[in-house]
């Protein structure tokens, strides 16, 4: 782990420390390898793929302290719920206010995270007054390729039925 990523980890881990603190809550070995396998996904992620990661490292929780353990990090801005709609719940860790832009398919739910400078400045740029940023980000809905072909070839069938 380079110095850079050690020193993120554990001013993540701190910042956890210090929102369970200030909560009343008590800080479980649970809740820091939850912790710490969340800030190893890269991306996005469902409960059930964190329940798979936890299990591959060997360190079984129930699904209900997954859960929870989320929720909490999400109020503790350390973690995001993205607001998609698909079946499960989509979550991404968050420690900066870098900018972030997603293409969601409205079919599929697919997601795509846009790498765009323009966009990121745009969205940076933005200061609010009298409001504390934490995160930016920012969803762009619409129909992706593939659901796009798929939707004019039921069209074609349909068209030469009649």
């Amino acid at each position: 782990m380079s110095e850079k990523a050690f020193t993120a980890a554990t001013t993540v881990e701190q910042r956890f420390r210090d929102f369970l603190l200030a909560n009343d809550l008590r800080l479980t070995r649970e809740r820091l390898a939850i912790l710490e396998a969340v800030y190893g996904i890269d991306g996005t992620f469902t409960i059930e793929n964190l329940r798979d990661i936890m299990a591959q490292t060997h360190f079984h929780v129930s699904t209900a302290t997954l859960y929870n353990t989320t929720l909490l990090l999400v109020q503790a801005n350390l973690l995001v719920r993205h607001p998609f709609s698909s079946s499960s719940a989509v979550f991404e860790r968050i420690y900066d206010d870098r900018p972030r832009t997603y293409q969601v398919c409205n079919q599929c739910h697919h997601i795509t995270l846009i790498k765009s400078r323009d966009l990121s400045t745009a969205v940076q740029s933005y200061k609010p007054r009298r409001f504390e940023v934490t995160h930016r980000i920012t969803y762009i809905y619409g129909i992706c390729p593939k659901c796009e072909r798929a939707m004019r070839q039921r069209i074609k069938i349909i068209e030469t039925k009649r």
